[in-house]
């Protein structure tokens, strides 16, 4: 079967599809899959000013730049501490230059927004994706490792993805760089999906939100969105646009409701309107949450956390669920976990 695979992997044959089927269905994939990311935007900013500029803005920490890191999650609030942009931050060039990846439904709002607190500072900020670069996700198995430090003259660069080691790396190729160029500069078995719906299945199973889709501009809370599960907050630096609410929550100890994975027992076949409520199946009165996605057989949920475990069976629209915790939460959090489990 493994050679019949190999044979005709790079025709658009039934068994590919077949192939590519089931490796969306793993959690831990037996092959590496590259995803073209055409949904991102991406934002270069740079100068002298750059990390203290980012810094007064971000959830995270930009000195953690400067222990050696060359990605980091963060997210960008309103003063009402209310998520309006995730991003995943990459080291590029010299000192004071970053790559911004954003959802590129609102990447010319997170340029503007960075606009509106540039004032005087020595920084530029520049909408870069489409002409100059493309963006990819690769997901390889958990015993496959790669090579991050490849020197191509700066025409493909690999980044670890600071979420979770299963999310695999960030690729950012110059544009002229071809995928074949792409697949051999990285490893062997590298099977290319440009269907980014298999990206996004393989999000919503390990119950990962992004972009805009997902996490609508000024609707979450970061903690409600894993922001702090996914290493994307700092609780340690200083003052940042949102900063108060968030240390406030993060402080009380008692996060409510978060996003998580919700796992439908079929594969649904009829569009679902986003933010439909989620309820009990047993008590159609109970409200559990809002739905914020679907892919197949799995979706994503903002929902209370100990209510939605509790039930066990949950109903949205006319399919029924069950909210599963991510394997990847830290055992020690939420209290409600540990207390319903």
């Amino acid at each position: 079967m493994l050679y019949q695979v190999n044979k005709y992997f790079c025709q658009k044959s039934y068994v590919t599809k077949q192939f590519l089927k089931c490796m969306h269905h793993c959690i831990d994939p037996q092959r590496s899959i590259l995803y073209p990311l055409k949904s991102k935007g991406l934002l270069l900013v740079t100068g002298n000013e750059a990390s203290v500029f980012l810094q007064g803005l971000i959830t995270n920490d930009m000195r953690h730049f400067e222990e050696g890191a060359k990605s980091v999650y963060a997210m960008f609030l309103n003063n009402k501490g209310r998520v309006l942009f995730d991003t995943l931050i990459h080291k590029w060039g010299n000192d004071q230059s970053y790559m911004l990846e954003c959802d590129q439904k609102i990447v010319s709002s997170l340029e503007k927004h960075l606009k509106v607190f540039k004032l005087r500072r020595k920084v530029t900020i520049e909408n870069i994706h489409s002409d100059h670069y493309k963006l990819w996700a690769l997901i390889t198995p958990k015993d496959k490792s790669i090579d991050e430090n490849i020197d191509l003259k700066g025409e493909v660069n690999i980044y670890k993805d600071p979420r979770l080691t299963e999310l695999g790396h960030r690729i950012i190729s110059a544009i002229n760089i071809t995928e074949s160029q792409v697949i051999n500069s990285l490893c062997n078995n590298v099977t290319v999906d440009n269907n980014e719906d298999g990206y996004r299945y393989f999000r919503y199973k390990l119950g990962v939100s992004e972009g805009a889709d997902d996490l609508p501009p000024g609707t979450s809370f970061p903690l409600e969105v894993n922001c702090d599960y996914l290493h994307g907050v700092s609780f340690h630096k200083g003052c940042y646009i949102g900063q108060e609410v968030t240390a406030r929550v993060h402080h009380t100890g008692v996060v409510r409701k978060r996003i998580m994975s919700l796992k439908f027992a079929e594969s649904v076949k009829e569009k679902i309107e986003k933010d439909s409520i989620i309820t009990a199946n047993s008590n159609p009165k109970l409200n559990l949450g809002k739905l914020k996605g679907v892919a197949d057989n799995y979706g994503l949920g903002l929902i209370r956390i100990k209510e939605a475990l509790d039930v066990k069976k949950i109903r949205i629209g006319n399919y029924i669920a069950e909210a599963v915790k991510p394997d990847w939460w830290p055992i020690e959090a939420p209290k409600e976990l540990q207390k319903s489990e």
